[in-house]
């Protein structure tokens, strides 16, 4: 499982050819109706035809039930909760994809995440829910790694994130980003305002990427990711689940879907 491209880390694998090669965007709608849409990490062959979403965790509390994907945040003996991370085993640069899903963000300091994200080089775009504001999502997008929280976009007010399912959209092309839920724009960003002119580039996401969905502590952070998060974690209204029903991917570019056979000795 390490070789996937979107654990593995050539530098640090046995030989250089480790990591499998990366499988592209296609257009594809994953149902977590279906338990065949995701898979655990350690289940993981390397074939996204067979598996569209694994967890990244072990161990995992991630897993189909009620008919949906649930990561949970569970708490440990230190006091503090562990939580899930899923990723996409296909990266997308440029295109569209919608999340049916519900927040499982239902008390202060639980934080659920839906990302398209390069670690590597660290753009992001994503929504957020925290505990302490049910009834939006925020919007948010970084450039290798520049962390500036000044440009959250709260969305307009919803029904409790926690009980409703909604459809989450990022739309994501060279010139501009789009969030929008149930199908409303709330707010664009266009790669032409994005330029730092001391800097003299477009501070703009631009990596070909992986979609991901994670539950985590943010009470358990530092001071400011804490108090933004909610404060701590009040573990009396556990349990807390993400759910998510699925997922649908439109691929800007077409025809570069790679298809692959990982190699067999392929070690970390």
């Amino acid at each position: 499982m390490y070789c996937a491209p979107f654990n593995c880390e050539p530098e640090n694998s046995r030989t250089p050819d480790s990591c499998w090669n990366t499988a592209h965007c296609v257009d594809e709608t994953s149902d977590f109706n279906s338990a065949t849409a995701f898979a655990q990490v350690a289940d993981y062959k390397g074939d996204p035809h067979t598996t569209q979403y694994v967890s990244k965790f072990e161990p995992s509390n991630a897993k189909h039930a009620n008919e949906q994907l649930e990561l949970e945040l569970v708490k440990q003996p230190d006091g503090k909760g562990f939580g899930a991370v899923v990723t996409g085993t296909r990266a997308i640069q440029y295109g569209t994809v919608t999340a049916v899903m519900r927040s499982g963000s239902t008390a202060g300091g639980v934080v659920s995440s839906f990302i398209i994200r390069n670690d590597k080089v660290g753009d992001e775009i994503d929504f957020e829910f925290v505990g302490n504001d049910k009834t939006a999502v925020q919007s948010n997008y970084y450039w290798h790694n520049d962390l500036d929280y000044t440009k959250m976009v709260r969305s307009p007010q919803l029904t409790d994130t926690t009980h409703e399912y909604h459809a989450y959209q990022i739309q994501w092309t060279p010139e501009q980003i789009v969030w929008a839920v149930d199908g409303k724009t709330f707010r664009t960003v266009r790669r032409a305002d994005t330029w730092d002119p001391k800097d003299k580039v477009f501070k703009f996401p631009d990596a070909e990427a992986y979609v991901s969905f994670s539950i985590w502590d943010g009470g358990a952070g530092a001071k400011g990711t804490a108090d933004w998060a909610g404060g701590k974690v009040n573990w009396a209204a556990a349990p807390f689940k993400f759910a998510i029903k699925n997922v649908s991917t439109n691929c800007y570019f077409k025809g570069n879907e790679t298809t692959y056979v990982p190699p067999a000795d392929a070690k970390k």
